[in-house]
């Protein structure tokens, strides 16, 4: 028999769109810094599927299609979310952001929706070369406690950043990681705690070294675009590594665990169906109703666009 197609051919796509991309960069054409971060970032995205394919012939894009979609738009929603929660901590704003509207909103929905497949597709990358750094770890007890413990640290993470910004705010990158993961360990979706009840650690060690591997690109093609954030973090913003405070990019390990456990939370929307190829078929339990699904799906983009006029109020600087 022959061995199955890898179909591998929009990882060659990717390249070539981030070496335009980065070409038109340098050589100054405006189009393409305006539009640099979502070329780079959809280029990184396909060649990182492309990779998983190869190398196990199961990927997102080619295997998972229909999942991958709806993590994009769980993605806009995700991002939208922080942004309506940088309206109160004021930590980054936007500039050489277009005029037009038709370029500045769609543009920002194909930008964020790349957060959770970027962030996820490293993670996997990493999963299927083989970093298991963490799996032999001494197993902790199958219990609820700490669930209680769990939902009270996440909402003072939460609560106390939007009281005193300038005190609390690095807090807000690991809040929804103590307030998701109990409700993804009860009702029997991914959870974190239960891979370490069985003695495994490397899931979590993964998304913490892709937080940080994603968290370079973010800030290295957001140096590159014309359109881009600019950070206004209180007591920590000197030195830069590009536009980000050194100090910065400790949050980007735990704001990869927040990025997965929020998906997991999604998927119980989908009866537990996650993402990865061991549980994207897998049903747990009764999906949510149609109806609710689709009003959810439209709420995120009306969401959206919301938010977009929020950000065209507060958070872009110099034409606005």
């Amino acid at each position: 028999m022959h061995p199955p197609k890898k179909h591998v051919w929009h990882g060659f796509l990717g390249l070539a769109m981030f070496g335009l991309g980065v070409w038109g960069s340098v050589a100054g054409v405006e189009w393409v810094r305006i539009w640099f971060y979502q070329i780079a970032w959809w280029s990184y995205i396909l060649v990182a599927d492309a990779v998983v394919q190869a190398k196990a012939g199961n990927s997102l894009l080619v295997n998972r299609g229909a999942t991958f979609w709806v993590l994009c738009l769980a993605s806009i929603f995700f991002w939208f979310g922080w942004e309506l929660v940088n309206l109160r901590l004021h930590n980054w704003y936007y500039q050489g952001i277009p005029h037009e509207i038709w370029m500045r909103w769609p543009g920002a929905f194909i930008a964020y929706a790349t957060v959770l497949p970027g962030i996820l597709e490293t993670y996997e990358v990493l999963t299927v070369y083989g970093v298991s750094w963490g799996k032999n770890t001494r197993p902790i007890r199958s219990t609820s406690v700490w669930y209680s413990y769990f939902l009270t640290a996440g909402i003072l993470m939460l609560v106390l950043p939007l009281v005193w910004p300038n005190l609390f705010f690095p807090l807000v990158w690991g809040a929804l990681v103590f307030i998701l993961e109990p409700l993804n360990h009860r009702y029997g979706a991914k959870s974190l705690m239960r891979h370490w009840e069985r003695g495994d650690l490397s899931p979590f060690v993964r998304l913490l070294l892709a937080g940080l591997i994603c968290g370079v690109f973010w800030e290295s093609w957001n140096w590159l675009a014309e359109a881009r954030w600019v950070y206004n973090i209180p007591y920590l913003s000197e030195p830069k590594i590009f536009a980000m405070p050194l100090a910065g990019y400790g949050g980007f390990p735990p704001f990869a665990v927040e990025c997965y456990v929020f998906f997991a939370s999604v998927s119980l929307l989908r009866g537990g169906r996650g993402w990865e190829a061991d549980d994207f078929d897998q049903q747990v339990r009764k999906p949510a109703p149609l109806w609710l699904r689709a009003g959810l799906g439209l709420g995120t983009i009306a969401f959206g666009l919301w938010m977009c006029h929020m950000i065209d109020l507060y958070l872009i600087k110099g034409w606005l």
